[in-house]
C-alpha cells in the first residue's frame, strides 16, 4: 500500500483531498498533517511515498518543511498545492525536493496524474 501525507492548516481542505483521493479506488495509506513541523516530524515516522504540501502554513512555509523533509528522506516524493499562481512558485522556487505544483483550482483535475507520474518515478528507482 502506498502511503500519502496531506500538509495544509485548513481541516476542511484536508478532508476533501483524502475524500476524493478515497474515491479514486488508489490503495493509499493516506495520513494528515495540519503544520509543518507535525509535517515533518510525521514523515520521519510514517515514510510516505509521496507528501501533498501546501505552501502557506503558519510558523513555516512548505517549501522549508520540503527541504528539510528530503534531507532525510531522498526518495520522498512532494507536491506543492497551492492556492496561488503556480507559474510563479515553479520560478522562484526550483527545488529538487518538489516534483509537482498544482494550483487548489484545478486539484480535481491534475492530482491523480500527478500522483501516478510521481508513483512512476518512486517505482523506476527501486
Amino acid at each position: 500500500m502506498r502511503k500519502i501525507l496531506i500538509v495544509d492548516d485548513h481541516d476542511d481542505f484536508r478532508e476533501g483531498v483524502k475524500d476524493f483521493l478515497k474515491k479514486q479506488k488508489m490503495d493509499l495509506l493516506i495520513s494528515e498533517s495540519s503544520s509543518a513541523e507535525e509535517a515533518i516530524a510525521k514523515a520521519l515516522f510514517l515514510r510516505p511515498d509521496i507528501i501533498l504540501m501546501d505552501i502557506r502554513l503558519p510558523n513555516m512555509n512548505g517549501i522549508e518543511a520540503s527541504n528539510k523533509i528530503k534531507e532525510q528522506l531522498p526518495n520522498c516524493k512532494i507536491i506543492i498545492l497551492t492556492v496561488f499562481e503556480t507559474n510563479v512558485f515553479k520560478d522562484v522556487f526550483k527545488s529538487d525536493a518538489i516534483v509537482d505544483y498544482i494550483g487548489k483550482s484545478e486539484l480535481y483535475e491534475k492530482l491523480v496524474p500527478a500522483l501516478n507520474k510521481a508513483f512512476n518515478q518512486i517505482n523506476h528507482h527501486k
